[in-house]
């Protein structure tokens, strides 16, 4: 059988190891009486940790769905999904609870919280270097390097923030989750700075 991410099986297998933990956190017990905008915040930010596993691999080759050079492209188009996505998960939780983003924002906020604004600004930096990579004086390595940084720094704050928070994720979902996020992003890091 062959064991590339270009056969369906594999390509199914991966859509529901992506998918999985927001399922799961969509239909968690922990849900029961919260309000909407509540569940609709935290699975824009399940969606959006379980995205960045692929889209971080996507441009290692590794996850070749038959599209070829166009991994890049696709790499790209996540990771403006992935924005969006977290810029939703934000802006809900805004409008569910105004007080507790404002503090978040401002720093005022428990740990969890300053750890997700961490990794939101990361992830905004990346996606604006990203956008103005043309203009930046810098060699594909440095940008490599660069690039890789706040890859780690996005993920890492993520599952920090993920893990500390209660009643989101859980158990087998969380760790999925995380863990999943983590491999991830090693691997990708590890490829491109083993070439």
């Amino acid at each position: 059988m062959n064991w590339s991410l270009q056969s369906w099986p594999m390509r199914a297998v991966l859509l529901i190891f992506v998918m999985l933990p927001a399922l799961l956190a969509a239909l968690s017990p922990l849900q029961h009486g919260r309000a909407p905008l509540w569940i609709l915040g935290t699975l824009a930010g399940v969606l959006s940790l379980s995205l960045i596993v692929v889209q971080v691999l996507l441009p290692t080759g590794w996850l070749n769905f038959g599209i070829g050079e166009q991994n890049f492209r696709w790499h790209r188009v996540l990771g403006i999904s992935i924005t969006l996505l977290v810029v939703a998960h934000i802006l809900v939780l805004y409008l569910y609870s105004p007080d507790d983003i404002g503090d978040a924002l401002i720093l005022a906020a428990p740990t969890y919280s300053r750890l997700g604004v961490l990794s939101a600004t990361c992830l905004l930096i990346s996606v604006g270097l990203a956008l103005t990579r043309s203009k930046l004086p810098l060699t594909p390595a440095d940008w490599q390097i660069l690039h890789s940084f706040l890859a780690v720094a996005v993920v890492g704050t993520a599952i920090a923030h993920a893990f500390l928070l209660q009643g989101t994720l859980d158990g087998f979902a969380e760790g999925l989750l995380c863990g999943s996020a983590v491999v991830a992003v090693l691997m990708a890091v590890i490829y491109w700075h083993l070439q």
